[in-house]
Parts: structure tokens; sequence; C-alpha cells
């Protein structure tokens, strides 16, 4: 038998003993070929790194059977539900096993199984059922696949964890923008309400008082000459000065009061709760009940003041973890209620609500009920914590009072 070349043995990478080697050279060249072929559509499935792990697993595995026109293609991974094409045989099973344990290629009986490897780590195994006669080309080309594949996954939960991370990050942005705006917005309208709050006292303590003296001093002279043209004349007069203070009354509620002209009761309390909602970690709750009707100025002043004193001290003392705060109308009167869950005693602080002696947190809340004829009470809430309770009537005048003497003294 004739020896082969050896200098053609090295142009070719052919071992043949005759004297033509086209034959083995072609063989050759169709498995160098099927290689490239395979690597191109297993390089095209793994650019889709940036789809997610799913996405990764299923190309590749589609490019495998479509590649090697196998009737069955397996991928399982560890924590991955498995991913596979065509029937699976029965043999896979054993042959996975088989893959991870020794974390090499297994072949047995058209069935072809290498380990999907990480860091020297067996992750997962590649199972491919191919039809007719492999080679080592074939198993070389899944190994390749298999540690490719390793690689892009990780890539592609990288990528996927910096995606989910993102788009937290975005979110959270966005709540801390909300937030900014909204305690923007409420720092204003605090410089705004403290504002107008002052302008009210002062108009108060000033003009009305002095209105008040007046129609006193006026009084007086009245029922000295009542039937002169002098105490008619001073009659009048008191009547000009219990208008002006009527009117007087009316500017110190509006600007002493929030817009509630579009809004209503219920809107000033659900800013009020919004508000509490951005910068307190609280979780505030807001609901009314029964049918809303109309408050006065002084009624709608006082409880929304109560409402904001009471939701205060929940936030400064109680250590509660949220607020429940309730609007409820019913026929006669309207009852606000303000509830926690802290750790506050309704005992105590329903005593220190009677006895407060000077206007301040709790006697603020008293003196607010006491001025609308309502009351204020602290009980205990079903399930612990506390509950304010203030119940105010609306079915009488809690409008400008109609005479000179001030209740407020």
């Amino acid at each position: 038998m004739p020896r082969s070349d050896p200098w053609l043995e090295r142009l070719t990478g052919a071992r043949s003993s005759k004297q033509s080697f086209y034959a083995e050279w072609r063989r050759k060249s169709h498995g160098l070929d099927r290689a490239v072929e395979a690597l191109r559509a297993i390089s095209a499935a793994l650019c889709t790194t940036t789809s997610g792990p799913d996405a990764l697993c299923d190309a590749v595995v589609a490019a495998l059977a479509r590649h090697f026109g196998a009737p069955a293609v397996s991928l399982t991974l560890v924590a991955r539900p498995e991913f596979r094409r065509g029937v699976v045989p029965d043999g896979f099973a054993g042959l996975a096993s088989r893959t991870r344990v020794e974390a090499r290629p297994v072949t047995t009986a058209g069935l072809v199984g290498v380990p999907v490897l990480l860091d020297g780590e067996c992750t997962g195994s590649l199972l491919v059922e191919l039809p007719g006669e492999f080679d080592e080309s074939d198993v070389a080309i899944l190994q390749t696949v298999a540690n490719q594949l390793a690689v892009a996954l990780e890539n592609a939960c990288l990528y996927q964890e910096a995606g989910r991370r993102t788009r937290e990050l975005e979110e959270r942005n966005r709540q801390l923008e909300v937030a900014h705006r909204r305690l923007g917005e409420a720092g204003q309208r605090q410089l705004i309400s403290q504002e107008r709050h002052r302008i009210a006292r002062e108009l108060h303590d000033s003009v009305a008082q002095h209105l008040i003296s007046i129609g006193m001093n006026l009084e007086w002279c009245r029922k000295q000459e009542p039937s002169s043209p002098v105490g008619r004349q001073v009659a009048v007069t008191k009547e000009l000065a219990r208008s002006a203070l009527t009117q007087m009354r009316a500017a110190i509620f509006e600007l002493s009061e929030l817009d509630t002209q579009h809004s209503g009761m219920r809107g000033v309390l659900l800013d009020l709760v919004h508000e509490f909602r951005a910068i307190t970690p609280l979780r505030v709750r807001f609901r009314v009940r029964g049918e809303p009707v109309t408050l006065s100025l002084a009624t709608q002043h006082a409880l929304f003041h109560i409402a904001q004193e009471a939701m205060f001290n929940v936030a400064r003392h109680a250590a509660a973890r949220s607020i429940w705060v309730a609007l409820t109308y019913r026929p006669g009167a309207v009852t606000l209620t303000v509830a926690d869950d802290g750790t506050g005693d309704p005992r105590a602080i329903q005593r220190r609500l009677i006895r407060a002696a000077a206007p301040g947190g709790l006697g603020n809340i008293r003196e607010r009920a006491r001025e609308l004829d309502g009351t204020a009470r602290v009980l205990p809430r079903r399930g612990g914590g506390v509950r304010v309770r203030v119940d105010v009537p609306v079915d009488g005048s809690d409008g400008p009072v109609d005479g000179l003497v001030d209740r407020d003294g």
C-alpha cells in the first residue's frame, strides 16, 4: 500500500493511502463549511442578549434545531424553565444527569449532551438528538455554543437587572420630583396662609375691637337722650358701626380661611391629607360619609385647623404608622374624626384636653369646637390607638354675630 505524502497531509490536513486526496479534502472542506455556518447562526442567536435571558435561550435552541436539523433540542439551566424544540426522547433525562455530573460532553445512541460551564461550574446542560451520523466537529460546535451561551446568559441577566434597577431609579426620581413639587406648593400655601392670618389677626385686634368700643360708647350715649335728635342720630351711627363690624368679620373670615369656594370642605381636607403623605412617612387615609351640606366659613375654618392640629399631634407624639381622617355628615351636625394606631393613652389625652389652660395643641382643638357650640373628645380606637372626635351642629347660625358684642371677649 503506497504511503501518503507528508507535505500533502500538512497542506490539506487529510491522510489517505491513495494517490488521490480529493475525496478526503471534500469531506474536510464540507465539515469546515458546516462548522462556520453553525457558528454564524449561533452567533446571531447569541446577539439577543439585550432581549433577556429567556429570549436568548429560546433563540439558541431554535438555531441549533435549524442548523443540525435535529428532531429534538433541550436546554436545562439551574433555576430556569426548560427550553426545548421537538419531542424530547426518553434518553434525555439520563443524558442530562450524566452531563451535569461528569461536566464533559457525553454521546450515546444518536444523542449528544454538553455541559454549560461558567467559571468552571456546571450551570446546566445542552442536549441534542442528531439525525444520522455525527463527528467530533459537531460535538465541538455544541460545546463552543454552550460555553458562549454561559457567558451571554450571564450578561443577559446583568443587563436585565440593570434595566430593572434603572426603571426603579426612574420611578423613584419621579416620586421625588412629585414630592418636591408638592412640598414647594405646600410651602407657598403655608406662607400665603400665614400672611393672610396675620392680616386677619391685626384687623381683629385693632379695627374690629375699635368698632366694638365705638358701638358700646354710642349705645351709652343713646340711652342718655333716646328721644332727642342727637339720640336718634347716635342710633343711626350705632347701626352704621354695627354694619361695619359685620363686614369686617366677613373680611376676617375670608382672609383667615382657605379657598373652599370650589373644592369645599372635602377638598381642603383632601389637600391636607396629600400634604401629610408627601412630608411624612405616615399612611394617611381620608373618607367622607353621609350627604354633604354647605358649611359656613367659620365651621370650615375650625374643622380644617382641628384636623391639622390633630394630625400634627399624631406625627409628633404618637409613634404611629397610619392616620384615618373621616368627615361624617348627619342631620343637623357634622363630625370630624382623626384616628391613629399609635401608642397614646386616650384617657390621659382626654384629661389634658379638659384641663388645657391656654390655647395651643389640645387647647386649640377644644376652643375651636366650643366657638362652634360643638364638643371635642378623645376616645380609644378599636384595634389600638387614639381617636379624636369633634361634633359640631350645623343647623344654627355660625356666621358673623349680630350685634357689637364680640364673643371672643
